[in-house]
């Protein structure tokens, strides 16, 4: 089918508006989710993953607006969702495990429970695992691993893209398009794979939690985000995607998926309203800045009401408890042995404890 420049641009225009118009509701919608957690932070253990989490969706759905309408730069706008991708299922893990720490101690929980068996089909194939610190140590550092694969694939794609060796949508052993997607697939298997398995020990004490909605958001993202590029590029190689007009092959593709992935941002940023509420961490010492609906008045008390919000954020968006767990689970492992690792955690606790005991008997 042959377009004019006329109705291409119509067409063009259109789609730049419905994906525009999506971004705004979603970015607009997760704000203010983002907000009212900011507002009532009452459970920091907890509401600093949420929020990370819900920061995705503006990210996802501004990144991929902008790789829409600036087509031929999409792939180093798509670096910024790459490396976030992997951020938000680190935080999904760190959520969960944060809340049955609310409760248990999660090492001595694990040493309570029966060896744990591989999901199907695996189990037939594999031993059952040992719970204990091993197990939990593990999990994390396969969750972990995602966060730096994939902002490195991205990286290598934009290298191999400069040098003209990347070829988008090719499944030929020449091209690097090939072998990324083989490692990013691996990557992110494992990366979900070790976080199902916590969650499967952990299913009894998650249950108040509800973790499978949320658990289901983020998946269906990176899911769709994953396999809706491998179809359109399937589909771009046996020739069902063509050129049109002065849209190339790599510039329908690419463009396709943005426009799709704008749109599911809008569900998904609807969805966490319901899994992510602010409610059950609601403060209800707190009134209301935005609108009283007892003095019926706007705005109310803005210097109490918006610093708190922005010291809640800047502690939210601190990148010390990732850079921290890294340590832990990769360059500490290469200096001392895990017996060294757990001493030294130990003289510290033990520190600790002696500090606080101290300050007792100085208050008596």
């Amino acid at each position: 089918m042959i377009l004019n420049i006329k109705t291409l641009t119509r067409i063009e225009s259109t789609i730049w508006a419905v994906a525009g118009t999506c971004s705004l509701l979603a970015t607009f919608l997760s704000f203010y989710l983002i907000y009212k957690h900011l507002r009532n932070y009452t459970c920091g253990d907890l509401q600093k993953y949420i929020i990370r989490i819900l920061i995705m969706v503006p990210v996802y759905a501004v990144d991929s607006w902008l790789s829409l309408r600036f087509v031929d730069l999409s792939l180093y706008f798509d670096l910024i969702r790459d490396v976030y991708e992997g951020y938000v299922l680190y935080c999904f893990f760190c959520l969960i495990v944060a809340y049955v720490e609310r409760d248990f101690d999660v090492i001595e929980l694990l040493h309570t429970k029966e060896p744990l068996a591989h999901p199907f089909p695996l189990g037939y194939c594999l031993p059952k695992i040992r719970l204990g610190r091993s197990f939990l140590k593990t999990c994390k550092r396969f969750v972990l691993q995602f966060v730096f694969v994939k902002p490195i694939i991205a990286l290598i794609s934009i290298v191999l893209q400069a040098t003209h060796n990347y070829g988008e949508g090719q499944f030929v052993p020449t091209k690097g398009y090939f072998w990324l997607t083989i490692f990013e697939n691996i990557s992110v298997t494992l990366s979900l794979y070790f976080l199902v398995l916590y969650y499967q020990a952990m299913r009894e004490e998650l249950k108040p939690f509800k973790p499978f909605g949320k658990f289901m958001c983020i998946k269906a993202v990176i899911f769709f985000a994953f396999w809706q590029g491998i179809i359109i590029s399937f589909l771009t190689y046996i020739d069902v995607i063509t050129p049109v007009g002065d849209w190339t092959v790599d510039n329908i593709s690419s463009a396709l998926q943005d426009f799709i992935t704008c749109v599911e941002m809008l569900i998904i940023a609807v969805l966490h309203h319901f899994f992510f509420s602010y409610k059950e961490f609601r403060d209800p010492n707190k009134q209301p800045f935005l609108y009283n609906s007892q003095t019926k008045t706007f705005f109310n008390n803005p210097a109490s009401s918006i610093i708190p919000v922005i010291k809640n954020f800047f502690t939210v968006t601190s990148a010390s408890d990732i850079i921290e767990d890294t340590k832990e689970s990769f360059i500490l492992p290469l200096i001392r042995s895990d017996d060294d690792i757990l001493h030294i955690k130990e003289e510290e606790r033990v520190l600790l404890k002696n500090e606080e005991l101290n300050s007792m008997v100085l208050v008596k």
